[in-house]
């Protein structure tokens, strides 16, 4: 039975749902998206039936608070993760986290390791990120702030991007939801301190590290498994920053067993 209540974290409500049963297990989405991703792909009805699993939105994020601050943001919603723990009386759990979730998994492997068991990290690399990445947030960013000022144009701009006319409703939603908490989150992200190698040769819990060859994240997630004492990396090859997340049917086994494994030595 699902429950759909919500942690406080540093004076905002963070939302979050559990189900299944088994040993705890935290799935962290990725940016601009919500708890939601990890059942639109079959992640949940693959794992519930071993796993007690949390999900949650990030700050900023879905059902979640969304104060308008950058400062609000940042490695600060790692730290939230903890609160969900605490609330539900959680000492350790198993962590997986894509993209943002994957960025607050490095954090809290180097931070809390005492609160996880094994870490499964995704479409991310714990160094300065990209230039290509980088470009992107920063048309998204330029893109609300034009929705801002000029929302008119922006619905243009994104119908010539698309090469389509949107109906009324499709404007509607293009319009909806808070263009500046979205702002402060992705500012913030390209504000995310990276880590050093040091940092990560300090990581003694069990990691996996995965990453589609053709996403910009791809050498530094390599990178990191050199020093990164107990973890392997798993290169998805073929695959972009999003298709290694939503073809999850080529995912889940290696998710499956990695957790398996972990599960069977502790």
């Amino acid at each position: 039975m699902r429950t759909m209540p919500y942690a406080e974290s540093r004076g905002f409500r963070i939302y979050y749902e559990e189900e299944g049963q088994g040993q705890s297990l935290v799935l962290a989405h990725g940016g601009s998206d919500s708890h939601e991703m990890w059942r639109k792909y079959g992640y949940t009805d693959s794992l519930k039936e071993s796993y007690r699993l949390v999900v949650f939105d990030f700050l900023g994020h879905g059902k979640s608070d969304k104060p308008r601050e950058e400062s609000a943001y940042g490695p600060h919603m790692a730290e939230d993760i903890l609160a969900i723990l605490d609330t539900l009386g959680i000492e350790k759990a198993h962590f997986y986290g894509y993209s943002l979730g994957g960025m607050a998994g490095f954090y809290l492997a180097v931070h809390h390791p005492d609160r996880f068991s094994s870490f499964l990290l995704g479409g991310v690399s714990p160094y300065t990120w990209p230039e290509e990445m980088i470009t992107a947030v920063n048309i998204s960013i330029d893109g609300y702030r034009l929705r801002l000022s000029d929302p008119e144009a922006y619905i243009r701009q994104m119908e010539q991007m698309l090469g389509k006319e949107f109906s009324p409703e499709a404007r509607a939603d293009l319009l909806a939801g808070d263009a500046e908490s979205a702002m402060a989150v992705l500012l913030s992200l390209l504000d995310w301190p990276p880590l050093s190698d040091r940092e990560l040769a300090g990581i003694e819990t069990p990691c996996v590290v995965y990453c589609g060859d053709q996403d910009p994240f791809y050498a530094g997630a390599q990178k990191s498994v050199q020093y990164l004492p107990r973890a392997r990396f798993l290169s998805m090859d073929g695959f972009n920053h999003i298709s290694a997340f939503v073809q999850s049917e080529v995912v889940l086994p290696y998710v499956q067993a990695f957790f398996k494994a972990v599960s069977r030595v502790q």
